[in-house]
């Protein structure tokens, strides 16, 4: 029976090849979004699970205190002092470890090359068994030791064996090959960091870092880079509420009140939910939002095959009641048309496939994931997920054809019930709503994108080279020689070294207070190192007082001062209570170091307020300061006639100066570019949803549109007969698809306002609510509706009346 079944329906497929084609189409792409959003969900929640004890791995994050408007909820780190507490406090934990992610030059006798390594306590390599092609787990006992991966070991060795292989630290102590280790695949947390990617390839004792710095990690309380992390490895009996609860009370004893105001509590997070934590710093459910993204496009493309079914149904009406009369029964039609629903979407199954075989390597090379389809695993998902769609989207057209009274069938060339009629046009409602809701969005964030973009405009760019490498004191022992040569070269303006340049997010405050006794009501401030030629290069107006100055010794810090000048920005002057810029030169506010050391702060000029920060941060309270020891940047400003040699030039200086660190530079437009990225990306996916969702609905819209001028046909040629002009004809049948569509507009604007309103809370400097927008997506959706429905009902307009009247 299910084979003859089977049969028919391909039958019936084959003989209505447009109807075919329309929903193959229609139900691939809303297949192939559901499946992505499905796929890759199942690959972000498949990360670090190939360790061994990866259930009992979690790591420790700081919940971040929302009066603090540090511009994240939290992050997946947590000051470097931590980690002994844990060891000492909680001896029950199995393993507790931290990484420190530093960048340092790595030397092979005439080579140099930059690298990003992971400085760890020993006790990371029992949390984590990685494949050991060399060496084990004692890599990192010695202060020495360096354990690479197999990657590493190709660039640094090629074919050599480069176990015992010597590699100079920043030119200053010998690091020796201990452990080789199989590459780690890409769905681990170790590969995840979205702005600043660092490959698991280097790790080296924690040793060999305060060796070079005089870092002591144990006294740290300050540093919650995202990259760094400690690591727990619970044993077998205890659980993460046991864990929790310890982590409170660490918290309370352990958490000064200064750091307590930025950080509001600790929390355990799974080492699997780690490679989430760029989102959930952020607040954004990217994932999540993907799956319901791709619902929403199958739902459009359900309801786009249900309504095309049942108007094909509806003209089977005669087929039906033969059938019925020779003793078909309702579970029987039933059946008929759910298996040539099924049939139909197992054939956009395969479509879909083949779509996502074809676009998931392009998104692996954007991401650098990799996303693949996996059968063996995935084929009982494809299968159930190809049977739900068929039953769900057949099961209406299926009932309504099974209900046909058997003569009204066999008489008339279709049925034309109230009912049908009026869950069709729901059904055109709920597409016409998600589509348009789903553009709306998208507009919304786009007009976002682009204020970012134009807010960029504040520092030139374009215009600023920025070179990394100044905080390696080799590089900044040579800065006035560089600084001087390359000042020499035409078409350079200014030099200037900094600790930070725009759009990087650094954020480094400390709670500051006008009084040096009481800071119950101090406010976070951000600190920037800074040289006297900062300002002039980044274009930063000085409304009060003066320009700091190298040759001022009050006007130069270091870590062992206690007394500074400063500038501030117009936000630190409101924060501090002053009345006005004038007033608040001279005066001086504090910094609680804890143990009775106060630092204080002398105000010498009051800058402009500029989103150094930019993005979706707020303007915050900077004070900017001499400190040479903070350097680490160099920023230089070029002028707008500059040769586009220029930049060969300076890399040339460099390498004459400096030839033992290689040359790294990028105009400060690449740095925003790569902050930017995520923004772009967010919405250009959304924006592929939309489109293809907006596609669903209106090649649903067309097929049902021609198929609805079939069934009056008749009724048509009537009207032509009585008089009846094309423009009529159109008219009353864009008429008949407009009211789905209009009242489908009202839902689709307020969904669109809630979404764009929550999405638009993420950015300080927001575009004024675009209602205009969101009517003007709506009102643009309607007029598409119109013109795919005109498109077709011009041609039955010009039809020949005596034909339409000869019809059946």
């Amino acid at each position: 029976m299910l084979r003859n079944y089977i049969k028919v329906a391909i039958r019936n497929i084959a003989r209505n090849k447009l109807y075919a084609v329309i929903n193959i189409v229609g139900l691939a792409m809303g297949l192939s979004l559901y499946l992505f959003g499905g796929l890759l969900s199942d690959y972000e929640n498949s990360h670090d699970t190939f360790y061994e004890n990866y259930e009992r791995i979690y790591t420790v994050g700081a919940s971040i205190n929302p009066n603090a408007n540090a511009g994240i909820v939290e992050t997946n780190s947590v000051s470097p002092a931590v980690t002994p507490i844990l060891k000492t406090e909680l001896p029950e934990l199995q393993a507790v470890a931290r990484t420190l992610v530093r960048e340092f030059l790595f030397s092979i006798e005439d080579n140099h090359y930059y690298q990003k390594l992971r400085f760890a306590d020993p006790a990371l390599l029992q949390i984590f068994d990685f494949d050991y092609i060399s060496g084990d787990v004692s890599a990192l006992n010695s202060p020495s030791g360096l354990l690479i991966s197999e990657s590493a070991a190709t660039k640094y060795f090629g074919d050599q064996n480069p176990i015992g292989k010597t590699i100079k630290l920043n030119h200053k102590i010998d690091l020796i090959v201990s452990a080789v280790i199989k590459d780690l695949p890409p769905n681990t947390h170790f590969n995840t960091y979205f702005f600043d990617h660092v490959p698991p390839d280097v790790f080296a004792p924690l040793g060999a870092m305060q060796s070079i710095t005089g870092f002591e990690p144990d006294l740290d309380w300050d540093d919650f880079n995202t990259v760094n992390k400690t690591y727990i490895l619970l044993p077998e009996i205890l659980d993460q509420e046991w864990l929790q609860e310890r982590l409170d009370g660490i918290y309370l004893q352990h958490f000064n009140i200064e750091l307590k105001k930025l950080v509001s509590g600790l929390f355990a997070r799974p080492i699997v939910e780690a490679n989430m934590s760029i989102w959930k710093m952020n607040d954004i459910p990217a994932i999540e939002s993907i799956e319901i993204l791709g619902l929403l496009v199958l739902i459009v493309a359900c309801v786009n095959y249900t309504n095309l079914a049942t108007a094909q149904s509806l003209k089977r009406s005669r087929e039906v009641g033969l059938r019925k009369t020779l003793g078909a029964g309702p579970v029987q039609l039933l059946l008929q048309f759910i298996v040539e629903s099924v049939t139909l979407t197992i054939f956009a199954m395969f479509v879909a496939i083949s779509l996502l075989e074809f676009t998931i390597p392009l998104f692996n090379s954007i991401t650098g994931k990799i996303l693949t389809i996996d059968y063996m695993s995935t084929l009982p998902w494809l299968i159930l997920t190809a049977l739900i769609v068929g039953i769900i989207s057949g099961s209406y057209p299926a009932y309504v054809i099974a209900k046909t009274n058997p003569i009204e069938a066999l008489r008339t060339a279709g049925l034309k019930t109230p009912a049908t009629s009026w869950i069709r046009s729901v059904m055109i409602g709920v597409q016409f709503t998600i589509s348009v809701f789903m553009l709306a969005v998208v507009m919304v964030m786009l007009l976002q994108n682009n204020r970012l973009e134009e807010n960029s405009n504040i520092f030139a760019k374009d215009q600023i080279y920025t070179l990394d490498g100044f905080d390696v004191s080799q590089i900044f022992e040579r800065k006035q020689i560089i600084k001087n040569e390359i000042l020499k070269l035409p078409g350079v303006e200014n030099f200037t070294l900094s600790s930070q340049v725009p759009y990087e997010g650094m954020q480094t405050f400390f709670a500051a207070s006008s009084t040096r006794t009481d800071f119950s009501s101090s406010f976070n401030i951000n600190q920037m190192a800074i040289d006297q030629d900062f300002l002039k290069t980044y274009a930063i107006e000085l409304i009060a007082g003066r320009i700091l100055s190298q040759n001022n010794p009050m006007d130069i810090g270091g870590s062992d001062k206690r007394d500074f000048n400063v500038v501030i920005n117009e936000l630190a002057v409101q924060n501090l209570k002053f009345s006005s810029a004038q007033e608040a030169i001279g005066k001086v506010f504090y910094q609680n170091l804890g143990n009775d050391i106060v630092n204080s702060y002398k105000v010498v000029g009051v800058s402009e307020n500029k989103n150094i920060l930019g993005f979706h941060n707020e303007i915050k309270p900077f004070v900017m300061l001499v400190q040479p020891d903070g350097y680490r940047v160099a920023s230089i400003k070029l002028s707008s006639s500059a040769d586009p040699s220029i930049i060969r030039d300076i890399e040339a200086v460099w390498k004459r100066v400096i030839p033992d660190y290689p040359f790294r530079g990028r105009f400060l437009d690449e740095r925003f570019q790569d902050m930017f990225r995520i923004f772009e990306i967010a919405s250009t996916s959304l924006g592929v949803f939309a489109i293809f969702a907006f596609i669903l609905a209106l090649i649903g819209l067309f097929g049902l549109a021609a198929y609805m001028a079939e069934q009056r046909t008749k009724e048509i040629g009537i009207r032509k007969v009585h008089g009846a002009t094309p423009p009529q004809v159109v008219n009353l049948l864009i008429w008949q698809f407009s009211k789905p569509v209009a009242w489908a507009m009202p839902f689709s604007v307020c969904l669109a306002y809630l979404a764009s309103d929550q999405y638009l809370e993420f950015f300080d400097d927001r575009i004024g609510f675009p209602f205009g927008l969101i009517i003007g997506a709506a009102i643009i959706g309607l007029l598409l509706s119109w013109v795919t429905v005109a498109t077709h009902a011009y041609n039955v307009a010009r039809a020949n009346p005596i034909n339409a009247l000869h019809y059946e």
